[in-house]
């Protein structure tokens, strides 16, 4: 049903692999702001750890205009992302970019939006609520398939086509892991229907979807109070503001990280009673390649965590989409 749109992506990712290869591209800088700077995190983080031939940086779209990197130029590759395509920051990034001589791309769900008028290639992707496209084509695992398809450039390697694979069980997997932990899901929003600040701890890959859950879920969507504090970071003062009524969810994955969640696991275990873990070892990850699974684990734990605060949400009777703010005040 979607496989035109599937197709799509796909050339569209592999088009930009190709104006990547005649370049000689020295940095690449991910650019956009909020969750949909986070999305774009992974590729920072899996190019950072499978290749030495280029630095990656993660900028917010408003500090880059406004400040933008000194090696920013005809060896840099931008890669931004806005849902809308209008992100005022992000478009402005954009042709900031463009005009300083760098490759770019953009993620967006608009064609033909602002954003596509000033990169070079757009990469669209699929979100909407009401009516749900395949997990397949929604940022996630676009974004995955963009980080190999660069791995795979700068290695000369072909790693693209098993996260190609793993990315079409990724659906099956997510639905498979939100169902068994549905009973844990319905008992975190009635545990929490009142509380007022819920923080998340997480490292590595999972910081980014420990973020998605603080600024876009319990901030941007039920409006309590949250900060995303890193695991390591936990015992150099943010500590001292857990005490015994403080909710905490912390991650705990599957990659070289999973020792420093873990210490903050066990310390929190110890200091309070409203501790929630999301552990990525007790997901069923069969479908998964065993080398892949500490990427995409994380995946999985950010459905769980949206179902998580999507119950809340119903106990509570506040929408997901209530805004205060966000499209009904003008910054």
């Amino acid at each position: 049903m979607h496989e035109e749109k599937v197709a799509l992506t796909k050339n569209q990712i592999a088009a930009l692999r190709r104006a990547a290869e005649t370049r000689s591209i020295q940095d690449i800088f991910v650019v956009a702001c909020g969750g949909s700077l986070a999305t774009l995190y992974p590729i920072l983080y899996i190019l950072d750890r499978e290749t030495n031939a280029v630095h990656v940086s993660s900028v917010n779209a408003a500090e880059f205009f406004h400040n933008p990197p000194h090696r920013l130029g005809d060896h840099s590759l931008v890669i931004l992302n806005s849902q809308s395509g209008t992100t005022p920051e992000t478009v402005s990034a954009a042709r900031l970019a463009h005009e300083r001589g760098a490759l770019t791309a953009a993620f967006t769900t608009v064609p033909g939006s602002a954003i596509e008028t000033v990169v070079d290639f757009p990469i669209y992707y699929y979100d909407d609520p009401i009516n749900p496209y395949p997990l397949l084509l929604s940022i996630f695992p676009e974004v995955y398939q963009l980080a190999f398809a660069l791995v795979d450039l700068l290695n000369g390697s072909n790693c693209l086509p098993g996260m190609e694979t793993a990315m079409e069980h990724l659906e099956a997997v997510c639905q498979r892991a939100v169902s068994d932990f549905a009973p844990q899901a319905r008992e975190f929003a009635r545990k929490h229907r009142t509380e007022q600040l819920i923080y998340t701890v997480s490292a590595g890959l999972d910081r980014c979807i420990a973020y998605i859950l603080t600024n876009c879920s319990f901030m941007e969507s039920v409006w309590r109070h949250s900060s995303p504090l890193h695991a390591g970071e936990l015992f150099h003062g943010a500590c001292e503001a857990i005490g015994k009524d403080t909710p905490v969810v912390a991650f705990l994955g599957l990659g070289r990280c999973r020792p420093v969640e873990e210490r903050a696991v066990k310390f929190l275990q110890r200091v309070t009673d409203k501790l929630t873990v999301l552990d990525a070892a007790a997901l069923d990850l069969t479908e998964i390649p065993e080398e892949l699974q500490e990427y995409i684990a994380p995946l999985v734990l950010h459905s769980l965590a949206s179902d998580f605060c999507l119950q809340l949400s119903h106990l509570t009777g506040h929408p997901m989409s209530s805004r205060r703010y966000m499209g009904v005040v003008k910054f």
